[in-house]
């Protein structure tokens, strides 16, 4: 892994995260790992790095994996036309797992020092609970990431301890997804399950509920719908979560944190962190988009039919001729002329929802249509449905497991756009070639399509990383 490794701790510490936590420390060439790693006010810093790591993995690539290959948007003339169609290269943005990587060494810390920290005489006044959530914390956010890798790239290095640790290897291989799932990311939010302190909530942390709903999330990876429903109804019994209503549906992007739906969201504060990198790509003042709004979801919110919808003026700004302005995630902001004003981007916040109640309502509908529970798929579909201002579904319309299928994924894709999840749902339902191979090569005939080589789903892995660490193999076809 070579340089994605090299993880200057102080770095972290001293830089101004999403906490709003200005630390004092001594010049970084001064400081080691084990003379930090002493008291409540490090592990502190060091949550603080991690949720920072969390931020710069996701400032560009959370969009770029969950939506920047879909039917949701077509690369720009700014942008690269690999995204949308299927010619990703091991040079490509966002094939370099290094911030991922640096956001895994930092849980890695936490988890080393966070009990030799509460056992130490320093660190006695911690507490078991403080102690336990730190752990929750940091087991959640490695999960997350191992989560986010096994699904892009496959396998991918497993790293447990700190790079730097007494006998650690340089180079690891690579291991299979189905590895990492099974012996990584569950056991991680398993543990991470029973060490939460329930009565945290706060939505820019992975509190117990986003604990939950990504378990739920990852046994739907799986197909294992039991397991699946299980944690749906262990995140629903905390009676935290409830959908915002159709008034107010613009909050859970603006200010996710007055949101009783929100479950985890991504900090964002330009005057801390400087702008979110995704904002010059959707719709920042001051840049050409790398993405065009795509026909399919230009169409479907412009068509006289769904002028109710309630979503589509509110996540994409219409009056843009270019297609190219998403506005979802910026306040209503309108000049003289009725025109959106946007922020530079460096004055940009994102706040993505990294998971809301509707996300995991639907994946529940999912389960159900799945487990042949025809009503519970119907009803949980239309409580997201109607809430966006349409009609309800009924049995006359949605006759099989097919056609609710198709009207989940489609609520999905309007519900969830731009957030980052069309993508998965395409790879976990296994249509990303029925669905994106007609409109790759409608657009552009020599498009390599899906269908003819599967296995360029995955990612390839970049070059920088290969040259780093002469254990990776790279995905064929790459």
């Amino acid at each position: 892994m070579g340089r994605q490794f090299v993880f200057v701790m102080l770095l972290a510490m001293t830089a101004v995260t999403g906490c709003k936590k200005f630390l004092t420390e001594k010049p970084q060439q001064q400081i080691t790992a084990g003379s930090f790693w002493k008291t409540n006010d490090d592990i502190v810093a060091g949550i603080a790095a991690m949720y920072n790591g969390v931020q710069q993995q996701c400032s560009y690539n959370y969009f770029a994996y969950g939506d920047g290959r879909t039917d949701n948007f077509w690369v720009s003339q700014y942008g690269n036309l690999a995204y949308s169609i299927n010619g990703l290269s091991n040079a490509t943005n966002g094939t370099d797992w290094a911030p991922i990587y640096t956001t895994i060494e930092r849980a890695n810390d936490l988890l080393m020092h966070v009990p030799i920290i509460a056992a130490s005489q320093e660190g006695q006044s911690i507490g078991a609970k403080a102690s336990n959530n730190y752990l929750a914390q940091a087991y959640g956010v490695r999960a997350f990431c191992y989560f986010t890798l096994l699904r892009i790239f496959g396998g991918a290095p497993v790293w447990r301890v700190p790079y730097d640790s007494v006998g650690q290897q340089k180079f690891i291989a690579r291991s299979s997804a189905e590895y990492l799932m099974d012996s990584l990311v569950l056991p991680d939010l398993l543990n991470a399950a029973n060490l939460a302190d329930t009565t945290q909530n706060t939505v820019w942390y992975v509190n117990v509920g986003g604990i939950r709903a990504m378990l739920m999330d990852a046994y739907m990876w799986k197909h294992d719908y039991p397991d699946a429903i299980y944690w749906y109804s262990r995140l629903t019994g905390t009676n935290r979560y409830k959908l915002e209503p159709t008034a107010t549906w613009k909050n859970l992007f603006i200010a996710p944190q007055s949101s009783a739906e929100s479950i985890w969201s991504l900090n964002w504060d330009w005057t801390v962190n400087g702008g979110a990198s995704i904002s010059g790509e959707i719709g920042a003042g001051n840049t050409n988009s790398q993405w065009w709004i795509s026909d399919v979801i230009w169409s479907y919110f412009t068509s006289a039919a769904n002028a109710k919808d309630i979503r589509g003026p509110q996540s994409i700004d219409f009056k843009a001729t270019n297609h190219d302005k998403v506005n979802k995630f910026y306040p209503v902001n309108l000049n003289a002329q009725g025109v959106q004003i946007y922020p530079a981007n460096n004055q940009a916040n994102v706040y993505f929802a990294l998971y809301r109640l509707a996300d995991l309502l639907l994946l529940r509908a999912e389960a159900a249509n799945c487990t042949y529970d025809t009503a519970t798929a119907i009803n949980l579909l239309n409580a997201i449905h109607v809430r966006a201002g349409l009609p309800a579904y009924t049995t006359a319309t949605l006759v099989d497991s097919t056609t609710i299928s198709n009207a989940l994924l489609a609520e999905r894709q309007w519900e969830f756009f731009a957030e980052g999840k069309r993508w998965y749902d395409l790879v976990r339902n296994g249509v990303v070639s029925s669905v994106l191979d007609p409109i790759m090569l409608k657009r552009y005939p020599t498009a390599q399509t899906f269908a003819s080589d599967p296995r360029k789903i995955l990612w390839p892995v970049n070059a920088n990383d290969l040259n780093a660490n002469p254990a990776l193999v790279q995905n064929p076809p790459y």
